[in-house]
């Protein structure tokens, strides 16, 4: 009896294990359920982000010179990147959308990238999508201002085949720089960017894990590049910079003046970029005093505030404890870091400004004669103008420059060609006349007061100069035609030496010995030359007129270097037009002949930048404080004379009239 208790005991042990058991197995079910539910949920509510980008593919893409109606399609001697993906990100209010929505999870005292269409009380999403061109003309965002939120008020025109990115980003604690803003939705109107369409370009892979921070975005991308330098634009930069701030850039100054050299360190700022009415806002901006001859202290010697040209770095990480000493800046992290240092605006890592130094009343012939060099396929750096608000006084109206750099370089070349070794080239105690035994080259080091004629840009740490100084090598031997070829773009340069000619700059690579890059690209080796720093070109002659005549008097073969004084030296320019058996000579004379026949001479294409500029600021163009280093007022004008010493500017009408007479004679034309 016993033993059939037993086992009766044993049976019924082994049925309440087998329902325990199946019980246990839907509850884990359920658990695993209700998981994936609360993940789903999580990421609807913003506790998830999800990314889908194109590491700095919009820095990448051809260049896309928006200038006038008249100057749309500049032609290049070297292509442009083929099948480049274009950052374009338009939005839709969430309620014509069906495209998936992102999040972003706020994060404490954080300030970041936010896309929102309905007020921040009521939802922390970040709803982007896109449309097809043919579905769509133009994309409408507005936003309403969120407490301790900065919002972004961003539309673009689809693009047919353009690769679209979706990018919405989970902030980190401390993540700091990246504001972007607009107005509020009642007083905000709908800003339109468009690009052109990328041939062959693919979508993006999409992934659920965060790729990138708010600081590594680059803010604007391609379609901020375009408007930023179009004339059709109405630009403000607006800088505020701490008085210690601006204490520290003057003691920066005095101390590396004192060294022979130029402080390389950056203080801290806040930019404030408005492009037609939307609002780009970065925290910790880098800015420091820029310029050679004209660099000027943010005060003179009585105190009194002078007006400077500044460089702006969007990727500074102020860490260097050199620099900085106990105010060096201490990252979370070293992604954080890394996040910064990828940080972009409009593309760029950094841009210029500059004042009119040069007196240029119609405040656009730098801008007109990189157009003109663009429409012959020379490469040359986008300028735009912009009016300057600093630390909130009228600084008048200032020209922007992208820098010339890799970003620049990927802009406009094939990739091929990429990775070369790219030189700054201009006077550093002595010419850079590409005489073997008299140039320098290397890495400038400030802090050493280390100078360089050519001044590696690239490379820094692994080149070896050896493209450089074959060069300097062949050109030093008499070279044979088939010799110069292999080192120099022989049909480039000749056009690149046609426009400077044209151009009428005295401190140019041929007058001067100074202010253009050179760069060998890594597919074929040879140089090609790039036109900088023109700001005294089509009759400026303000502060500097070496010939007494604006360069107007000089024949296409003169056989001088006007600004330096002398016989021509530079071995380059003498082999390609100068020699009784120059190289270059035929390409030269027929490079002459097409930019005399262009319609950059015409003055109506010239007043058509002209009344662009005035009418967009003129309002702003007198400043609101008295500076120290300016002599006269500014003023829009095309008003101009003959100079007979070097204290005015002629006009460009008056430019063009003199310097084709002495074209067409010296030609025989």
């Amino acid at each position: 009896m016993f033993r059939k208790k037993g086992i009766l005991v044993l049976t019924m042990a082994m049925i309440l294990a087998s329902v325990s058991l199946t019980a246990c197995q839907k509850t884990q079910e359920t658990a695993s359920v209700s998981s994936e539910t609360s993940v789903l949920s999580a990421v609807s509510e913003g506790q998830e982000t999800s990314v889908s980008s194109a590491e700095e593919t919009a820095s990448v893409t051809e260049d896309v010179s928006k200038t006038t109606e008249s100057s749309q399609n500049p032609v290049s001697s070297t292509s442009p990147v083929e099948q480049s993906s274009t950052a374009q990100t338009s939005t839709k209010p969430a309620e014509q959308s069906s495209t998936a929505q992102t999040s972003t999870k706020p994060a404490e005292q954080s300030s970041t990238v936010q896309t929102s269409t309905q007020p921040a009380e009521q939802s922390s999403t970040v709803q982007t999508s896109t449309q097809p061109a043919e579905q769509s003309s133009t994309v409408q965002t507005s936003t309403k201002p969120a407490e301790q939120s900065s919002t972004v008020q961003t539309s673009t025109k689809p693009v047919e085949q353009s690769s679209t990115v979706q990018t919405s980003t989970k902030p980190t604690e401390q993540s700091s720089t990246v504001q972007t803003s607009t107005k509020p939705v009642e007083q905000s109107s709908t800003v339109q960017t468009s690009t052109k369409p990328v041939e062959e370009s693919s979508k993006p892979t999409e992934t659920s894990t965060p790729t990138i921070t708010p600081q590594e975005t680059d803010i604007g991308g391609i379609a901020l590049y375009q408007e930023l330098f179009s004339m059709d634009s109405t630009v403000q930069v607006s800088l505020t910079v701490a008085q210690s701030e601006l204490d520290k850039l003057q003691s920066d100054y005095n101390k590396y003046k004192n060294m022979g050299s130029k402080s390389p360190i950056y203080r801290k700022a806040t930019l404030t970029l408005t492009v037609n009415g939307t609002t780009y806002t970065l925290d910790e901006v880098g800015i420091r005093l820029k310029g050679n001859m004209w660099l000027a202290p943010v005060y003179d010697k009585k105190g009194k505030l002078n007006i400077s040209h500044y460089k702006l770095s969007f990727n500074e990480t102020f860490d260097d404890s050199t620099y900085y000493g106990a105010e060096a800046k201490k990252w979370a992290s070293d992604e954080e870091r890394k996040a910064r240092k990828k940080r972009r605006l409009a593309t760029l890592k950094e841009m210029d400004t500059k004042w009119n130094i040069c007196y240029d009343e119609t405040f656009v012939r730098e801008i007109y004669a990189a157009d003109l060099c663009r429409e012959q396929g020379i490469l040359v750096q986008q300028i735009g103008l912009a009016q300057m608000n600093f630390n909130g006084k009228n600084y008048g109206i200032v020209k922007i420059y992208e820098p010339v750099d890799d970003i620049f370089l990927k802009k406009r070349l094939p990739e091929a060609a990429l990775g070369g070794d790219l030189y700054k080239c201009g006077w550093t105690m002595r010419p850079c006349n590409y005489v073997q035994n008299e140039v320098t080259y290397g890495v400038e080091d400030k802090d050493k007061a280390l100078k360089y004629n050519f001044n590696l840009k690239t490379n820094k740490k692994k080149s070896d100069h050896a493209a450089l100084k074959n060069l300097l090598k062949v050109m030093a031997g008499n070279p044979s035609k088939a010799d110069f070829e292999k080192i120099v773009d022989a049909d480039y340069f000749a056009k690149f030496l046609a426009v400077s000619y044209f151009l009428g700059d005295p401190d140019d690579i041929r007058n001067n010995y100074n202010n253009h890059y050179i760069y060998f690209r890594k597919d074929t080796g040879k140089a090609v030359f790039i036109v900088y720093d023109n700001d005294r070109t089509l009759g400026i002659t303000y502060g500097y007129n070496p010939d007494g005549t604006g360069m107007t008097g000089q024949q296409p073969f003169y056989d001088k270097a006007v600004g330096a004084g002398g016989s021509q030296r530079n071995p380059l320019i003498r082999s390609a037009i100068l020699n009784s058996n120059a190289y270059c000579k035929t390409q030269y004379t027929s490079a002459l002949q097409t930019i005399a026949a262009s319609r950059f001479w015409q003055e109506d294409v010239f007043l058509t930048y002209y009344e662009k500029a005035k009418n967009h600021y003129a309002a702003f163009v007198q400043p609101d404080v008295n500076f120290a280093n300016v002599k006269q007022s500014f003023r829009f004008s095309l008003d101009g004379k003959y100079p007979a010493g070097d204290k005015a500017n002629m006009s460009f009408t008056e430019y063009v009239t003199r310097i084709m007479k002495t074209y067409h004679t010296a030609m025989g034309g």
